[in-house]
């Protein structure tokens, strides 16, 4: 109850809470290995995550996608991932771009990740 508790608060703060639903996207996919460049923490119904999946297909970037709301155990890893990385605060789609943890979308961002 805790946990659901803390998910629904942090998604609130980011502004992911009031969307309309999405229909959901694919199903998590293989385990992340060195061709998965990019772990997306989020939720189906949250446009930020759609939109970091999407911008990541668009340009043939390997990214598995871990669903918080459905999965207690993504919820944990992202939780050990935000804490590894230092990041403070909530909130959705969390990245991991090989090891680099960011919070929330940003294009920017996420291509100097996948330069660095």
């Amino acid at each position: 109850m805790l946990r659901a508790l803390a998910l629904a608060l942090s998604l609130a703060a980011f502004g992911c809470a009031s969307q309309p639903p999405l229909p959901p996207l694919a199903p998590a996919g293989p385990p992340v290995s060195a061709a998965t460049p990019v772990v997306v923490y989020g939720a189906n119904w949250c446009r930020h995550t759609r939109a970091a999946m999407d911008w990541l297909e668009v340009r043939g970037v390997p990214a598995r996608f871990r669903n918080v709301e459905a999965d207690p155990a993504a919820y944990d890893d992202m939780q050990t991932r935000m804490t590894e990385g230092n990041i403070r605060g909530g909130g959705i789609p969390v990245l991991d771009v090989r090891g680099r943890v960011l919070l929330g979308f940003h294009a920017d961002e996420v291509e100097r990740a996948l330069r660095d």
